[in-house]
């Protein structure tokens, strides 16, 4: 097939498209490279490579771990990253990811490996953190929601049937007509914002009578995509009075 002058143009761009996205460099007699794979907070993942012989080490300088201290989910780290390091058939030690004894010919493997392998355990790290959270924060509003309807109206949690799937809905008051309104907690993480609107979107497209409201400490700070659980929801702040909670739980 002819390569045209449009082909080698597009060819050269796309070439300095990867040298922008992928670079090797030396450091102190080691080679480290620029992976294009992304962890939650944007960076990129850099993988350190050394040669002994005919063999390759290859490491990602514990930099998973660098990103979930960012976010206070270091505590969570450890067990994702042994679980995902099996996956990856590659070896964890408490701090980085690595390949040992890696052959030539495997090269290219270890370090697609190691980059993807540090960015999932980095990712699972801090979607646990963010589910823990979300768990304390949830114990919080069922005291909060108890003191307004009294023990015997709020349930812990509740299985509620989207038009989907099932969820397990927290702090959920039953009114004597049996209409029900569900109180969750929300962060400001991406990953509580879109389950939250997920959940409160089934469950809505299923029964417009449930009274759905997502509990945030403060309404001002939320950006533009936590603000679109608005548009299924209630967003209620922590410091909202007795009588608005009773408003928003009336509300469907």
């Amino acid at each position: 097939m002819k390569t045209t002058e449009n082909d080698t143009q597009a060819i050269d761009r796309v070439h300095k498209a990867l040298s922008r996205i992928a670079a090797v460099r030396g450091m102190d007699g080691r080679l480290v490279i620029d992976v294009p794979v992304m962890y939650p907070s944007g960076a990129t993942a850099v993988v350190e490579v050394e040669r002994n012989n005919d063999k390759y080490w290859v490491s990602d300088m514990g930099h998973g771990l660098v990103e979930t201290e960012f976010v206070a989910a270091q505590d969570f780290y450890a067990s994702a990253a042994k679980k995902i390091a099996d996956e990856f058939a590659v070896q964890f030690d408490g701090h980085s990811m690595f390949a040992l004894w890696v052959p030539e010919g495997r090269l290219e493997a270890a370090i697609v490996c190691v980059a993807n392998a540090s960015n999932q355990a980095a990712s699972e790290a801090i979607r646990s953190a963010s589910e823990a959270k979300g768990r304390k924060e949830n114990e919080k509003i069922f005291d909060r929601i108890r003191s307004v309807f009294g023990s015997k109206m709020v349930i812990k949690t509740a299985d509620i049937a989207g038009r989907h799937a099932h969820w397990d809905a927290h702090n959920v008051v039953v009114f004597p007509n049996r209409q029900k309104a569900i109180f969750e907690a929300m962060s400001l993480h991406a990953n509580s914002v879109s389950s939250r609107f997920l959940m409160f979107s089934d469950i809505r497209a299923a029964d417009e009578t449930v009274s759905l409201n997502a509990m945030v400490k403060d309404i001002e700070t939320l950006d533009e995509k936590a603000q679109m659980v608005g548009d299924v929801a209630n967003i209620v702040a922590m410091s909202a009075t007795d009588e608005d909670i009773r408003k928003y739980a009336m509300a469907s």
